[in-house]
């Protein structure tokens, strides 16, 4: 009876280990971690676990933010009827750019927006809350391609293996 108790205990604390962990590998279940650091003021963006991997994400409803690849801080190429797909993220009063995170006017003169290492930063009309990225590699004209912003030395997740490394993948 007593090698049966000791077989018991072994057998749940191994269990127990293994529930614990909480390794980055298998399917994340679109778990949402705390914030890597407070915002400094403002609605700065954040870096969540979207999925498998880091993105940036809007502080208040940790809605996924995209970048598009052929905009720059001097050249916003999201204009017009775009802007009703893509919205920009748009500081709000009291926020003030910190490390890679700038605030830029925007070159078609539509006010503020947030911006990561010179990216403009959107959201997307396709993604209903948190977790979702369904704006992710949606073309855009005849040369530009949405992407999830990355912080930078992050890589994407996603199936293929090997992933991306970058503000977008």
């Amino acid at each position: 009876m007593r090698n049966t108790w000791s077989i018991l205990a072994l057998v749940a604390t191994i269990s127990l280990a293994a529930c614990g962990g909480g390794g980055s590998s298998g399917g994340g279940g679109g778990v949402i971690t705390p914030p890597t650091q407070p915002p400094a003021s403002g609605n700065v963006p954040q870096q969540l676990s979207v999925g498998t991997s880091m993105a940036w994400v809007e502080p208040t409803s940790h809605r996924t933010l995209y970048a598009l690849d052929i905009d720059t801080a001097t050249g916003t190429a999201c204009t017009s009827g775009c802007l009703n797909i893509w919205p920009p993220l748009t500081p709000s009063t009291g926020s003030a750019a910190t490390g890679n995170m700038t605030i830029i006017t925007r070159a078609d003169g539509t006010g503020k927006q947030w911006a990561y290492q010179g990216h403009p930063l959107y959201t997307y009309s396709g993604d209903s809350g948190a977790q979702q990225a369904n704006g992710e590699g949606i073309p855009e004209g005849a040369t530009g391609h949405w992407h999830v912003a990355r912080p930078a030395g992050s890589t994407g997740g996603g199936g293929g293996g090997g992933g991306c490394t970058g503000i977008y993948c």
